[in-house]
């Protein structure tokens, strides 16, 4: 395959190429799309999912539980009690007296809570009273293919059709039920010895789905209510088949990652489900969010077509140009080729003269002045080469910095044997405002703003030897400047950058500007006093940055914690610190940030204290 296409003709190798690069520039823009479009679609729906399914969470809360009070609220009220303590003590003589007041009561709570279809009370000895009895009790083992007998709490159970129900069903809110007149006492349970009862309250399934459609978006696949086994409650399987996978309904059942699975991803056959859930506090139910892959990929696909139809564009257009530039490149190439086929055959004797500017042109007369020196070239080529070999040969010399004082005063002592005292003296400026910190005894606390031109003077002697050197550059708060700290915690943090995050580095060839960066803020935090208020309390942020190769973060806050052999070799960052807690006791802390090659910090926090001049 190489050796064909290397003995292909320019024009095609032209052609072939753009054609190439027009297709692999189209793949390379499809499937970038593809990502960032699947990635942009997917967040989309993540936010609009947890946020649907937390207000679905909190409205069905905030409605089951009105409906729970409403529910008791009625049951409280005659002539229900004495209802229920008759079905409970097989008592039924009351019924006809109690039917008339019951349903005028139940017809009033049905009313006042429309989302509410029928309401029913029964017992397991066959007692069944409902505004719609005569309905009900001819389909109430259709109705209810459970047990409800044996389910003694509360229970929500899954939607379910009945020629009674408004259209979309109906789900059933069994709550068992018992009464003790001697106490007058209405329990949700059921008590050995007595028959049991159950109160069943049936939701308008529509007025659900009508909710949860309102809630969705145009990638929501479904949305729906599951119970504490993850089964759907308000949907059927003809409907939504894959939510009812019993992957799925595990999932939604676990109870320990139920609140962690926003954003789980579920395989199922040919495509996958992203989940999102609220959970709902009523009878371990859960509101669940599903959306497909395949509606989250949908519109990159009609994407994909129009870039497609983009390819054949191009692809055509780079024939027609790729035919048109081969014409009229090669025309000049061939005939560079023929003027030196003739001078490795020694027959070029007359030149040819190229009148237009382009490359090609300029090319060919610069080879026609090459064909008249070419000898003397070579010649001067070789010369050249041996120039070159000798000067490659010599190395730099090795610096040695054995120490930072005896190094700098050398350094000045060179520059003023070669005059140049403005050097020096600058230098020796640098030198004098270092060491007058440095050696300022009897001053433990000087000024913010002499704390950093400490670190500048430090930084100015180090930056000798260097064009570029490590650039310093500081933000002080105005109202810091002449807030006194106390002195000789920056410097020896800025020596820290440079011999470590620098370390063993040329900084004139560092990939980025070696840079050191103080900042230092004051804000405000809340610290909790003897009383029962927060109090505002102010502190000082002071914060030394890099860009040099790091923190070992565990290292580093071992070394000032800890008195181990490893701090001895680390004494100064250790000895800031322990100058720290001494100075200002606890609040004084030190912590660290490394992000290599961009920003590593060591941030110091103290408070914001009126510190006398010592």
């Amino acid at each position: 395959m190489k050796h064909w296409f290397s003995n292909l003709k320019f024009r095609y190798k032209l052609l072939i190429g753009m054609i190439a690069i027009t297709t692999l520039a189209l793949l390379l823009i499809i499937q970038l799309s593809y990502f960032y479009f699947y990635r942009r679609n997917t967040n989309e729906v993540m936010k609009k999912s947890e946020l649907s399914v937390e207000m679905a969470g909190a409205t069905f809360t905030n409605q089951f539980q009105t409906l729970s009070t409403a529910t008791n609220h009625l049951l409280v009220r005659p002539p229900f009690p004495d209802m229920i303590a008759d079905i409970t003590g097989g008592n039924f003589s009351g019924y006809s007296k109690y039917y008339s007041e019951a349903t005028d009561e139940t017809a009033s709570f049905l009313q006042n809570h429309i989302q509410l279809n029928n309401m029913i009370i029964c017992g397991e000895d066959g007692f069944l009273f409902s505004p719609n009895a005569l309905g009900i009790s001819g389909s109430f083992e259709k109705l209810f293919t459970e047990n409800i007998w044996d389910y003694p709490g509360i229970t929500v159970f899954p939607t379910r059709h009945n020629s009674l129900f408004k259209q979309g069903g109906a789900i059933p809110i069994s709550y068992p039920v018992f009464y003790s007149p001697g106490d007058r006492n209405l329990t949700y349970r059921d008590v050995e010895g007595t028959a049991k009862a159950r109160v069943i309250i049936l939701m308008d399934t529509s007025q659900i789905r009508s909710y949860f459609h309102q809630m969705s978006n145009s990638y929501t696949y479904c949305m729906y209510l599951a119970d504490e086994n993850g089964v759907p409650l308000d949907i059927i399987r003809d409907n939504y088949p894959d939510a009812f996978d019993p992957q799925l309904e595990a999932l939604v059942a676990d109870k320990e990652n139920k609140e962690n699975l926003n954003g789980t991803r579920l395989a199922i056959e040919d495509d996958e489900l992203v989940v999102s859930t609220s959970s709902v506090r009523f009878c371990g139910l859960t509101v669940v969010h599903l959306s497909k892959r395949s509606s989250l990929t949908g519109d990159i696909k009609e994407l994909q077509s129009f870039f497609l139809l983009i390819w054949l564009a191009c692809t055509l257009i780079s024939v027609l140009l790729a035919l048109g530039l081969s014409n009229l490149l090669t025309r000049n190439v061939k005939l560079l080729g023929s003027i030196i086929g003739k001078i490795n055959n020694r027959t070029y004797t007359e030149k040819v003269i190229f009148p237009h500017s382009d490359e090609i042109s300029v090319l060919g007369t610069q080879l026609n002045q090459m064909y008249d020196t070419i000898q003397l070239q070579l010649q001067q080529i070789k010369e050249e080469e041996q120039k070159k070999a000798q000067a490659e040969i010599q190395m730099m010399s090795e610096q040695i910095n054995p120490h930072f004082l005896y190094n700098t005063l050398e350094c000045i002592h060179f520059q003023v044997l070669n005059n140049h005292t403005d050097t020096a003296g600058g230098m020796l400026e640098s030198l004098g405002r270092y060491l007058r910190i440095t050696l300022s005894v009897g001053q433990t606390f000087i000024s913010v703003e002499k704390e950093v031109e400490h670190v500048a003077s430090y930084l100015k002697i180090m930056n000798r030897n260097s064009s570029n050197g490590v650039r310093f550059s500081y933000h002080i708060d105005p109202e810091l400047k002449s807030h006194k700290i106390i002195k000789a915690i920056l410097q020896p943090l800025a020596e820290n950058s440079m011999k470590h995050g620098f370390q063993d580095t040329i900084l004139d060839t560092w990939p980025v500007p070696p840079q050191i960066t103080i900042s230092i803020t004051r804000e405000s935090e809340m610290d909790s006093g003897k009383g029962s208020k927060n109090v505002p309390m102010e502190q000082i942020i002071i914060e030394v940055s890099d860009n040099g190769k790091g923190i070992d973060i565990e290292k580093a806050t071992n070394i000032i914690h800890e008195d181990n052999q490893e701090g001895k070799k680390h004494f100064g960052l250790r000895n800031i610190y322990r100058r720290l807690k001494a100075c200002y006791g606890d609040r004084a802390e030190i912590s660290f940030i490394s992000i290599p090659y961009l920003k590593n910090s060591v941030i110091i926090t103290i408070p914001y204290n009126v510190i006398d001049s010592k």
